[in-house]
C-alpha cells in the first residue's frame, strides 16, 4: 500500500506525498486519471476530501467540472454536480480564477461576495480553494478542493499548504497538458484512419478507373475499375511504371510515341484532361478511354505524384459517331438528309459574302411518286427512292452535294456553276429520269421531276430565303405542267401569283398602319396536377380584312419574312399583348407569345423587348416567348443569346414545333428553353401510329431529363388527351380542349 493510501492520521510528508503524485501523474492517460490521483493528496495531505477539476474549453463560455467527494451523503446530487458546466460571464469567482497565477483562496463561500451563493448553497461548500492550471502561459483549467457543510466548516489552508498547492498545480498542468496532447493526437489519428477508410472504400466503389503514382511515375494504387480496364491487379502492378500498367496505342498503330501524361501533369502542376486515348489491356485488345490527370500535392504544396482517372467510352463514342452521321444522314437513300443540306447552304452562303463566288440551288419534287406509294405500297416506293438517288449521284461531279430533304424532294448544291451550266446538268437529269422506268411485280412506272433553280451570290440574303425561293420555283414548274425547270427571280410573276406577295406586303404594312391586326389566344391546359395559378394561354395573330374576314398568319406571314417585315409585325404583337397582360395580370398564370425567326436575329428587337419588359408593370414570370425550331437552329448562335437575355429577365422560353427537325435532340442541349411544344404532326397520330407514339414518349422523357415542360399540340379529341396524360406530357393545346377566341372573350367565359 502505498503512502498516499494510508489512513488520514497516517498522512505523508508533503515531500514525499509530491513524489507520489507525480508519479500517479505520469500513469494517467485522462481527465478523470488526473482527479483521481490528485484526490488522494487533497484529502491526506491537505485535509480537504471535497476535490474537483476546471477544465476550460470543453464548451466555449463555461467551465467544465469534473468532481471527487468522498464527504457528500446525498449520491443523486454528486452525479449532478459530477461535469457541472458554470458560465463564465457574470460569475466574478470563476473570472478572478482564471486570470491569477496564483492560489485562490475563499475563506468562507457563505459570506464572501464574491462566490455564487446559489451554488454555495446547493454545494454546502465553506472553505473553497482553486490553483490555477497554467503551461507555457496557456491558462488550461484549475484544481478545487475545500470543506463541505458544517461538519468540516471554515478551514482557509496554512502557509505551507498554500506552497504545497502551487507546486502541485504545477505538476498537474503538465499532466493536463500532456492529457490533451494525447487526445488529441487520438482524434486526429482517428479522424485520419476513418478518411484513410472512407477514400478506400470510395475508389473501390466507385464505376471510374484510377491509378496513382509517385513523382517518378512508379505506380502506388489501382482501384477494380482500374484492374478490370488494364487488366492487371493490384498486387502485380503496385511498383511497376504507370506506363507499363496504363499501356497506350499511338494513333498511328502499336510502336507510335505516347504522351507521358503523369509527367505531363506533374511539371505543369494542373490537371491535364485527355479526350479519347487507345488503351491496350494486358491480355490484348484495344479499349478508348477518357482520362484525366491530376497532380497530389502534399501539406506545403508541393507535387509527390499524380492521379489519373480513367473510363471507358468505346461504346459512347461509337454511340456518338452513330447518332452524328444519322443526324446529317438520310437512312432510306444515305444522302445527306436536310439538316445537312441546310448546313452546306449556310457554308456555301458565307464563301458568297463580299466575294464573286457563285452556286446555284436546285430543289428537286419527283412527279407521280405518290401513284407508286399508292399502288405498290411504300416498300415499292422506298426502292424507287433509292435507284433514283443512285440514278442522280452518279450524273453530278464530285463536288456537287445531293440530299434528301423530303418524302419525295432532293436539293442539289452545284459549288461553282454558272446558272447555264446547272441547266444543262437539270436538263441531263430529267432526261436520264425520263428513261429509266421503275418496275415492281411486274407493274412497270414511269417517274419525272420538277426542278427549281435559285442562284446562290453575295446578292442573296440568308440561306432561308434561298431554300424559300428554290421551293417557290419548283412549285411553279409542277403548276407549269410538271416535269419542268423553273429558275426563281425575285420579279417573277408566276411566283408573286402563287403567293400573292406584293398584295400581301400592301395588306400587312396598312395592316400597321391602322391597327387592323388582332390578337387571339388559345389555352394551354394542365394534363396533370399544376399548381400553379390562373389562365395559361397562346397569343395568337390575325388580320381582319376590309370585308371582315379574318385572315390568319400562314397566308400573310411568309410575305413579311420574304420582305423583312416580320420583326415589325412582332413588335406590334409584343406591344398589344403585354398590354393585355398587364389589365389581366392578377387572372394569367403565364401568357405566351410567338416571335418570327427574323425577330431573333434583330439586335434591335431584342432591345425593344427589353425596353417594353421594363416598362410593363408585369411580373415577368408570367410571360414565355414561344420561336420555332427551325427558327431557333437556322439562327442558332443569335437564338441562344435572344433565349439568355430573356430568361435572365425571367421570362420562359418555348421551343414550338419541336420533333420537326431530323437532328432535334442535337441541338437541344445548346438551346437552354423551358418548355418544349411537341410538333402536332407526331400528336394528331399518336392513337394510330406507334411511330408518332414513341416520337411523343421520347421527346416528353428527353424533356423530363433536362428539366424542362412539354406542351402537346394539335390535340383534338379527348382520346388524345388521355393518352397524352397517360404518357406524362405536361400541358395540351388544341381543339378539344379549346378554341382560339379573341382576347376580349379568353378571359370571359367564351370557347
Amino acid at each position: 500500500m502505498s503512502d498516499l493510501t494510508a489512513t488520514a492520521t497516517e498522512a505523508p510528508s508533503p515531500t514525499k506525498a509530491l513524489l507520489q503524485l507525480c508519479r500517479r501523474l505520469e500513469r494517467a492517460w485522462t481527465l478523470p486519471d488526473i482527479l483521481d490521483a490528485v484526490s488522494p493528496v487533497a484529502e491526506q495531505v491537505l485535509g480537504y476530501p471535497h476535490c474537483w477539476l476546471g477544465i476550460y474549453g470543453l464548451k466555449p463560455g463555461f467551465v467544465s467540472i469534473l468532481l471527487h467527494s468522498s464527504q457528500m451523503q446525498d449520491p443523486a446530487l454528486a452525479r449532478a454536480i459530477d461535469t457541472t458546466e458554470i458560465p463564465i460571464a457574470g460569475d466574478s469567482m470563476v473570472q478572478e480564477i482564471m486570470a491569477a497565477d496564483h492560489v485562490v483562496v475563499v475563506a468562507d463561500a457563505r459570506t464572501d461576495p464574491r462566490t455564487n451563493k446559489e451554488i454555495v448553497a446547493a454545494l454546502h461548500n465553506r472553505t473553497i480553494i482553486n490553483i490555477p492550471l497554467i503551461m507555457a502561459e496557456q491558462r488550461l483549467g484549475s484544481v478545487g478542493m475545500g470543506t463541505y457543510g458544517d461538519a468540516e466548516g471554515v478551514r482557509p489552508p496554512l502557509p505551507w499548504q498554500i506552497d504545497f498547492m502551487q507546486a502541485m498545480g504545477a505538476h498537474v498542468a503538465v499532466a493536463m497538458d500532456r492529457v490533451r496532447f494525447m487526445q488529441a493526437r487520438k482524434e486526429a489519428e482517428d479522424a485520419l484512419y476513418h478518411e484513410k477508410e472512407r477514400l478506400q472504400v470510395t475508389l473501390h466503389s466507385i464505376g471510374d478507373a484510377v491509378i496513382s503514382a509517385n513523382a517518378h511515375g512508379d505506380l502506388l494504387y489501382i482501384n477494380p475499375a482500374a484492374e478490370a480496364l488494364t487488366g492487371w491487379n493490384l498486387t502485380a502492378a503496385v511498383g511497376k511504371p504507370y506506363g507499363e500498367v496504363f499501356r497506350l496505342i499511338g494513333a498511328d498503330g502499336p510502336g507510335e510515341p505516347v504522351p507521358d501524361m503523369m509527367a505531363g501533369a506533374i511539371a505543369a502542376a494542373q490537371a491535364q484532361r485527355y479526350p479519347e486515348l487507345q488503351l491496350q489491356p494486358l491480355h490484348g485488345g484495344r479499349v478508348l478511354v477518357e482520362a484525366t490527370v491530376s497532380p497530389i500535392r502534399d501539406a506545403d504544396g508541393e507535387v509527390q505524384g499524380a492521379v489519373l482517372v480513367f473510363r471507358d467510352v468505346t461504346e459512347q463514342r461509337r454511340l456518338s459517331h452513330e447518332i452524328a452521321y444519322q443526324a446529317l444522314h438520310d437512312e432510306l437513300t444515305g444522302l445527306g438528309n436536310r439538316r445537312a443540306f441546310e448546313q452546306a447552304l449556310a457554308l456555301a452562303f458565307e464563301g458568297t459574302r463580299g466575294t464573286a463566288q457563285h452556286d446555284v440551288v436546285c430543289y428537286l419534287d419527283l412527279d407521280e411518286f405518290k401513284v407508286v406509294n399508292d399502288t405498290c405500297g411504300h416498300a415499292a416506293g422506298d426502292t424507287m427512292l433509292r435507284e433514283i438517288s443512285r440514278l442522280f449521284a452518279g450524273l453530278l461531279d464530285e463536288k456537287d452535294l445531293l440530299c434528301r430533304i423530303g418524302g419525295d424532294e432532293f436539293g442539289i448544291l452545284l459549288a461553282g456553276r454558272s446558272m447555264a451550266g446547272a441547266l444543262q446538268l437539270a436538263d441531263r437529269l430529267q432526261q436520264a429520269l425520263a428513261r429509266y422506268h421503275f418496275v415492281w411485280l411486274e407493274q412497270r412506272f414511269g417517274v419525272g421531276v420538277s426542278i427549281g433553280m435559285v442562284a446562290l451570290d453575295a446578292q442573296t440574303e440568308s440561306v432561308g430565303a434561298l431554300l424559300q425561293a428554290a421551293d417557290s420555283a419548283c412549285y411553279v414548274a409542277k403548276e407549269a405542267g410538271r416535269n419542268r425547270i423553273h429558275v426563281y427571280a425575285i420579279d417573277d410573276p408566276a411566283l408573286a401569283q402563287r403567293y400573292g406577295v406584293m398584295e400581301w406586303v400592301s395588306r400587312i404594312e396598312h395592316a400597321l398602319l391602322h391597327d387592323r391586326f388582332e390578337l387571339f389566344a388559345q389555352p394551354i391546359v394542365p394534363l396533370q396536377e399544376d399548381t400553379s395559378q390562373g389562365l395559361h394561354c397562346e397569343i395568337l395573330l390575325r388580320i381582319r380584312s376590309e370585308q371582315g374576314e379574318l385572315v390568319l398568319p400562314g397566308r400573310f406571314m411568309p410575305a413579311a419574312e420574304r420582305y423583312h417585315l416580320a420583326a415589325r409585325v412582332d413588335r406590334w404583337v409584343v406591344t398589344h399583348a403585354l398590354r393585355w397582360v398587364v389589365e389581366q395580370q392578377d387572372r394569367i398564370g403565364q401568357c405566351s407569345i410567338n416571335l418570327s425567326g427574323q425577330s431573333l436575329g434583330d439586335a434591335a428587337f431584342t432591345t425593344f423587348v427589353l425596353q417594353a419588359l421594363a416598362r410593363a408593370e408585369v411580373p415577368c414570370s408570367k410571360l414565355c416567348f414561344e420561336i420555332t425550331e427551325t427558327a431557333a437552329i437556322s439562327n442558332l448562335h443569335t437564338a441562344k443569346h435572344f433565349i439568355e437575355t430573356l430568361r435572365a429577365c425571367g421570362c420562359k422560353i418555348s421551343l414550338d414545333d419541336f420533333g420537326s427537325g431530323l437532328s432535334s435532340f442535337a441541338y437541344l442541349r445548346n438551346l437552354p428553353v423551358d418548355v418544349l411544344k411537341i410538333d402536332g404532326q407526331f400528336v394528331r397520330d399518336i392513337d394510330r401510329d406507334p411511330v408518332s407514339l414513341a416520337m411523343v414518349k421520347s421527346i416528353h422523357e428527353i424533356g423530363c431529363l433536362m428539366g424542362k415542360r412539354t406542351v402537346a399540340e394539335f390535340v383534338e379529341s379527348q382520346a388524345l388527351v388521355e393518352l397524352l396524360q397517360g404518357i406524362g406530357v405536361h400541358y395540351a393545346q388544341g381543339y378539344a380542349l379549346g378554341h382560339p377566341v379573341p382576347l376580349a372573350q379568353v378571359l370571359g367565359g367564351t370557347t
